[in-house]
């Protein structure tokens, strides 16, 4: 395999700053030199300077920022852009519909998107690579990260109406056994969000801001919170139809017994009733929360059998590799 020397775009996102760093380990690992900037600090003389021979940054990367954007399209390689959201909702563009332009008419823009549904969307060449965790920031827990213990975890944005109207079900039904970790600003306009649509009423949404536990600062927290829980409760986002998002491997690696809504791509990964469990709507939600919460000897069967199966097929090395692989060719 040919040496590279990437550029890396960091993006104004938790979520896309953990996959970013960790795809850019990867390269590390397999011998590239790495330079990475902020999306919002690049500094064009350093960048000059590295002279790289492509870039790599998240959904629609640099175009988000005329500065940005003017800078990496003066370098003239090609960039490649990790899509981890629906290329056409706000999550990806910032309500900014000249995005989606820009990157079809850019030539040199290359396209690795984690959902196989959005595959058809783009103009421009593209390929799947789905997303991936970096497994050794999860698999011990860091002991020296005191974590309250949960019963029922939710770690993410609680946002959307189908993030919102699962999250109120299982406040309603399971009082006290919920925590949730998010960004405060997110878990405030979700408890808005579910009063105003009806999904809590107001004794509810009481109940439903005790759920709130803090913020999660990086991956060993995260971690840490996975290892200390009896249930980790995925909700896959309507921006990925048919793709695994991070949590589902994250909770995995740990160890971590885990719910899930129906995925194909999770599916297709991962063995349900082996390595974890689906969900298929909120009444059989509630008959598996009662079911595992009553019975820690089945969720003793569950827990941990998937943790090989992240290790060897979903790390993000294994993802730069993958995107290392398709740059070879092209």
């Amino acid at each position: 395999m040919k040496q590279y020397k990437i550029f890396v775009i960091n993006p104004i996102s938790i979520i896309g700053d953990i996959l970013i760093k960790g795809i850019a380990k990867g390269f590390e690992q397999l011998g590239h030199e790495i330079l990475m900037m902020d999306v919002r600090e690049l500094d064009e003389k350093k960048i000059n300077e590295f002279n790289p021979d492509f870039v790599l940054g998240m959904d629609y990367a640099h175009f988000i920022r005329k500065d940005a954007e003017k800078i990496i399209n003066n370098l003239n390689v090609t960039v490649c852009h990790f899509f981890i959201d629906d290329p056409n909702s706000t999550f990806a563009h910032s309500g900014d519909l000249t995005l989606y332009d820009k990157l079809s008419n850019n030539k040199k823009s290359i396209i690795f998107c984690w959902d196989e549904a959005f595959l058809s969307d783009f103009k421009n060449d593209v390929y799947y690579v789905p997303t991936g965790i970096d497994f050794e920031n999860y698999k011990n827990p860091d002991l020296s990260i005191k974590m309250e213990k949960s019963v029922i975890l939710f770690a993410g944005r609680p946002l959307t109406d189908k993030r919102e109207k699962v999250i109120a079900h299982v406040v309603k039904n399971f009082p006290d056994k919920l925590s949730i970790y998010s960004y405060k600003p997110h878990f405030d306009k979700s408890a808005e969000e579910m009063l105003a649509k009806g999904y809590l009423s107001e004794k509810d949404a009481e109940e439903y801001k005790k759920c709130y536990k803090g913020f999660l600062n990086g991956e060993k927290e995260l971690a840490a919170a996975y290892h200390n829980c009896d249930i980790v409760l995925n909700i896959t986002m309507e921006q990925g139809p048919s793709s695994m998002n991070s949590r589902v491997l994250e909770a995995l690696a740990t160890g971590s017994f885990l719910i899930t809504d129906y995925v194909k791509d999770t599916e297709k990964y991962f063995e349900p009733d082996k390595d974890f469990v689906f969900y298929y709507d909120l009444d059989d939600l509630t008959q598996k929360l009662n079911k595992y919460l009553d019975n820690p000897a089945l969720r003793t069967e569950i827990k941990g059998s998937g943790r090989k199966k992240v290790e060897q097929s979903h790390t993000l090395l294994q993802r730069a590799k993958q995107m290392l692989e398709i740059m070879d060719k092209l």
